[in-house]
């Protein structure tokens, strides 16, 4: 249910009644289809018929997925990769975001205590994505650039209809709290990166947490994929070279970062860069956060990237965890090989790229064996059972074994 042609408040049209008193409903051009939502969602406290759009908001984020930025709360991101990144160059960190960095800076990056308010937001929250620049550049040259990204799939966002004909918005709207004050940037690209949008927004005040929403219209050129690969790009600049940098407000046809006024975040290693509660949504106008269980996020999240036998707070191979499979004795396979049927959590976007990380007996001993990987049967083996090999010497009778490996199909 869109909520963007409604007013934000009957005030918007007829003139204000004195102090005190009563909207009358039936003066208002949109009366009659006020009541009649009102009738369907039940009179607001007050009765005076003031919170009917947020009523609507509450129902739109309960009808699912307004909201296209998957982990965009960092408190219920699964952050199966660990929560802690040091010297990151490209790599993704929380789930579902990749730092990319191309300068000669050196940022670390971590799922840190601090987040806007419940008061400020409307949401409670606890954690927020935070950068902290270890060694700084103070002079961004030409081909240089950092920045955080979501891909987010064509099917998610396919509805919103890029590339096509006719006018339609879409609200990016998220918390921010940078050390650096000034012209900050995000970027809207394709999957090419032959069509960007720059958007600015201001840092007003040092460290300090602030809103931004930034309306941007979709985009009727350009080719744009409605499938499972890369439907849209959203991304957060932190510094950003001449060539890629440009001047914001308009889609233009080629690969920009971020606006020709951005700051430069990586100036000093005083300079943190946070970001939380991100949202993408369909509509010219930000509405209230969308808040989805942990449970969802990581299911949503597990379509991309999946972790077995892994510590949640460093990603790495973890003895103690249950990622435990019952495998045939070694005396009873030919050649060593021992085999285990595995269901996915979740069926991934694509067959994904499996990564072993370490192998333990049943007494949490190291194997000291990664030799480990997919028994390809059908190229579709990965989207719902994983069989697994290894063809290295195991000890006689070892027939439990726990794995630690991860699955990504990130686009």
């Amino acid at each position: 249910m869109a909520t963007s042609n409604y007013p934000g408040s009957l005030d918007d049209y007829s003139t204000l009644p004195s102090s005190g008193t009563p909207i009358t409903v039936s003066s208002h051009y949109f009366g009659p289809a006020i009541t009649n939502i009102e009738a369907e969602l039940g009179t607001d406290p007050a009765g005076n018929h003031t919170n009917v759009k947020d009523r609507l908001d509450q129902v739109d984020s309960a009808m699912g997925f307004k909201n296209r930025i998957i982990g965009g709360n960092f408190s219920t991101n699964p952050w199966q990769r660990g929560t802690s990144f040091t010297g990151v160059t490209s790599a993704y960190t929380a789930d579902r975001f990749k730092l990319l960095e191309f300068s000669s800076a050196v940022v670390d990056l971590d799922k840190t205590a601090d987040a806007p308010t419940i008061s400020e937001a409307g949401v409670f929250t606890q954690h927020c994505l935070d950068v902290d620049v270890t060694t700084a550049d103070t002079s961004i040259g030409a081909t240089e650039y950092v920045f955080i990204e979501q891909k987010i799939e064509g099917y998610n966002v396919s509805d919103l209809g890029f590339g096509q004909s006719g006018t339609r918005y879409v609200t990016l709207s998220f918390w921010h709290k940078h050390t650096k004050t000034g012209t900050q940037s995000v970027v809207l690209q394709n999957s090419a990166q032959d069509r960007s949008y720059v958007a600015e927004y201001t840092q007003t005040t040092t460290d300090t947490w602030e809103k931004a929403e930034i309306t941007i219209p979709v985009d009727t050129s350009g080719t744009w994929d409605y499938t499972n690969g890369v439907g849209l790009r959203v991304q957060f600049n932190m510094a950003a070279g001449s060539t890629y940098s440009g001047t914001a407000g308009s889609w233009a046809g080629s690969a920009l970062f971020g606006s020709s006024n951005q700051v430069n975040n990586l100036d000093s290693t005083s300079n943190n860069f946070k970001i939380a509660l991100v949202q993408l949504e369909a509509g010219d106008k930000a509405t209230r956060f969308e808040t989805r269980s942990v449970g969802q996020e990581l299911v949503l999240c597990q379509r991309y990237f999946q972790a077995f036998g892994t510590n949640a707070s460093t990603g790495a191979k973890d003895s103690t965890l249950s990622s435990t499979f019952g495998l045939f004795d070694q005396n009873t396979i030919p050649a060593g090989n021992c085999f285990a049927n595995f269901t996915l959590s979740t069926t991934m976007r694509s067959q994904p790229t499996f990564v072993a990380l370490g192998a333990f007996n049943g007494s949490g001993v190291d194997l000291s064996n990664t030799n480990w990987g997919p028994f390809t049967v059908t190229s579709d083996i990965f989207r719902h059972i994983a069989i697994l090999k290894n063809t290295n010497t195991m000890t006689t009778n070892q027939t439990c074994v726990k794995l630690s490996f991860t699955l990504s199909a990130e686009l």
